[in-house]
């Protein structure tokens, strides 16, 4: 009988975000050459790189990249890919992650001499849509976390971690994945810190292989917190008097010394995935971007946490597209765009290299065109096609498209927007014919959703001051811009932020409408920031054919079912995880779009990237025999990576604007 097999992933990143330039040689010294000896001293292991890292240590020390590649052409290393940044798929557009992946294989031939096989998925942030980009690369397997993906998929069999599996992702792309696993690795880490001892980790190790695993991620995490400490959190453990590499070596030689496992490569791992193997898909509707360990780290914290990510990722969308604009990117625009959408930016990133970071923005953004703004011309009539009308507290717009029922008593937040003419409906809801709206106090009966739900307004709730939103008594001034073609509602709201102007349009000819604020200026205060809420009217929808869905980073959206044979699934993307930890995940909207539906009509909640990069929330509970499904897009989010910030490194970039649109029709029908 084959013996299970323990194998080992140690991740390189001279990027990571708490390490100074000054100090990665320090790093290559205690971590990178110690790691090499491992393997000399006939131990396999697998090392996994970017390419950005290989070249960084490569100008310092190139005598270690030629020990790398000899080891690897030995067997004794196998070499496991990534890419050329360690770059979030699910936030960025996929022509950036195509490129990342292609750089990165084309810096691994040229530096090792080997195009890896295996990938592992950046920072474990797995989306359905970017499983069919690493297949294009050339990748034949994917590394991924166990822990996260497998808390929500209830259904899965606990076998299903004991070995490689495959999975599904866009377009019916299937590849096998190889298992890394956080608690897996913290145990490790546990013991090389001198936490816990070997007696307890090989009881960790034994309970383990009792319960049937015949392939075993030993560890599948940093080289840099080994003999090394990155200076990230005040709870670090301390460096002891013995080497941690060399506590390692010693646990490596006890598995060399039993008959119970064998140590291996993932390659060995790979043996052990079954051909009959049911596909399983990593993702659920109530986490569609599975993250590594636990899920204070979501995708939130390289989208709009950390430092200034929402100001950070905003203006690089604003690079790519204007790098677009001027024609087809080349190799060294590429790698610019790589690096600056690089994860080790979000998090723990110190003042020098944050000061730089803005200085490599600052080179490579365009400059203004000077041109002045045009004086906007406003008619004095409407057209004669647009119906307003004042019904108490009710602004109601009828055009040949929609109807559109404003609350001015509640900042112009939406009544009711959908087909038709306006119909008013009793008992708190909307319009009868309206899709989305505010599901007034009283509508539901349960008291969990005794309360109002608007939509079309912000809610800001900053840490330590009271809480921001636009829900408060004013009057519209309503306009029409014959050049354009637009009729503006605007209105001027006092808020806690001071006085704000708030500006709804729309064209006649369409199904859409916009809402942009003035005088909201980003970063805010530490807290949370959502805006664009849109609440269903569960009398509009089917329930039994809901859905929603996003691109996050692929091609292609991925899309959710929100019903589960008998009622509506509950999932709550934006509940807090802690009182550190905002919300527990979100969608990465890499086209800017979120769509809501059934099999008749759909909604569409729109922000432009070049506008603000910010996330998709879902919402989404059984209510008796209705349902409440509501969605907005978050600006700011809090947890432990948030840092105030230096106004004079920030200025220079042009801040995030909030802009969304909410657009309704009709499902194309099926032939």
């Amino acid at each position: 009988m084959e013996l299970p097999v323990a194998y080992t992933v140690f991740h390189l990143n001279l990027a990571f975000s708490s390490i100074e330039e000054e100090e990665r040689q320090i790093v290559i010294d205690r971590c990178y050459w110690p790691l090499l000896k491992l393997a000399q001293d006939g131990f396999p292991i697998g090392i996994e790189a970017t390419s950005h890292t290989l070249l960084e240590i490569d100008k310092r020390e190139p005598n270690w990249t030629a020990a790398l590649r000899r080891l690897i052409s030995e067997g004794s290393v196998e070499f496991i890919g990534s890419g050329y940044t360690q770059m979030i798929a699910p936030l960025v557009p996929a022509e950036v992650t195509e490129a990342n992946l292609m750089l990165g294989m084309s810096d691994y031939q040229e530096t090792l001499g080997v195009r890896p096989q295996i990938a592992l998925i950046n920072e474990q942030a797995y989306s359905p849509g970017i499983l069919p980009l690493y297949k294009a690369a050339g990748f034949e397997a994917v590394m991924m976390d166990w822990s996260e993906p497998s808390s929500h998929n209830n259904n899965w069999s606990k076998s299903y971690a004991h070995r490689p599996q495959t999975i599904t992702g866009a377009n019916g792309s299937q590849m096998p994945v190889i298992w890394s696993d956080a608690m897996s690795f913290q145990k490790f880490q546990r013991y090389a810190h001198s936490e816990i001892g070997a007696d307890e980790y090989f009881e960790f190790l034994g309970l383990q292989l009792e319960q049937g695993a015949q392939a075993f991620p030993l560890y599948t995490s940093d080289a840099e917190v080994f003999d090394y400490r990155p200076g990230r959190f005040g709870s670090e453990a301390g460096i002891g008097a013995v080497s941690e590499y060399e506590r390692i070596a010693l646990l490596l030689k006890a598995f060399q010394g039993t008959d119970a496992v064998k140590l291996g490569t993932p390659r060995d791992a790979l043996a052990f995935l079954a051909d009959d193997a049911t596909p399983i898909q990593l993702e659920t509707a109530q986490a569609p971007i599975p993250v590594k360990k636990q899920r204070k780290y979501n995708i939130l914290r390289w989208a709009v946490t950390g430092r200034a990510d929402l100001t950070l990722n905003t203006n690089c969308w604003r690079l790519y597209e204007s790098m677009l604009a001027a024609g087809e990117l080349k190799t060294g625009q590429w790698r610019t765009l790589c690096e600056l959408w690089a994860s080790d930016y979000r998090t723990h990133i110190t003042e020098k290299r944050w000061s730089v970071l803005i200085g490599t923005l600052e080179k490579n953004f365009p400059s203004s065109s000077g041109l002045a703004a045009a004086n906007t011309k406003y008619a004095s009539h409407l057209p004669a096609d647009v119906k307003v009308e004042r019904v108490g507290r009710f602004l109601v717009v009828e055009t040949p498209q929609f109807h559109l029922a404003l609350n001015c008593g509640r900042g112009l937040s939406i009544q009711s927007f959908g087909p038709g003419t306006y119909i008013p409906a009793q008992a708190g809801a909307p319009a009868k014919n309206g899709f989305i709206g505010t599901l007034a106090h009283g509508f539901f009966d349960d008291i969990e959703f005794g309360a109002d739900f608007y939509s079309g307004h912000f809610v800001g709730e900053p840490a330590t001051s009271p809480k921001i939103t636009d829900l408060t008594k004013c009057e519209p001034v309503i306009s029409f811009v014959p050049e354009t073609g637009l009729v503006h509602i605007t209105a001027d709201i006092e808020t806690t932020l001071g006085m704000i102007q708030k500006t709804i349009e729309f064209e006649l000819n369409s199904h859409r409408i916009t809402v942009s604020y003035q005088g909201i200026s980003f970063p805010l205060a530490n807290g949370t920031f959502r805006c664009g809420h849109i609440t269903l009217n569960p009398q509009a929808f089917d329930p039994e054919s809901l859905y929603f869905q996003a691109k996050n980073g692929g091609h292609t959206p991925d899309w959710h079912a929100l019903w589960d044979r008998t009622t509506v699934i509950s999932l709550d993307h934006g509940a807090p995880v802690s009182r550190l930890v905002s919300a527990s995940t979100g969608l990465g909207l890499t086209d800017g779009v979120l769509e809501f539906g059934d099999a008749a009509n759909y909604i569409k909640l729109s922000m432009d990237r070049i506008d603000a990069a910010g996330i998709g929330l879902i919402t989404a509970k059984p209510v008796s025999d209705s349902f409440f499904v509501r969605a907005a897009i978050t600006l700011g989010e809090s947890d432990e990576t948030v840092r105030s910030l230096e106004t004079e490194v920030t200025t220079s970039l042009p801040d995030p604007k909030i802009r969304y649109s909410i657009e309704f029709g009709e499902q194309p029908k099926q032939l």
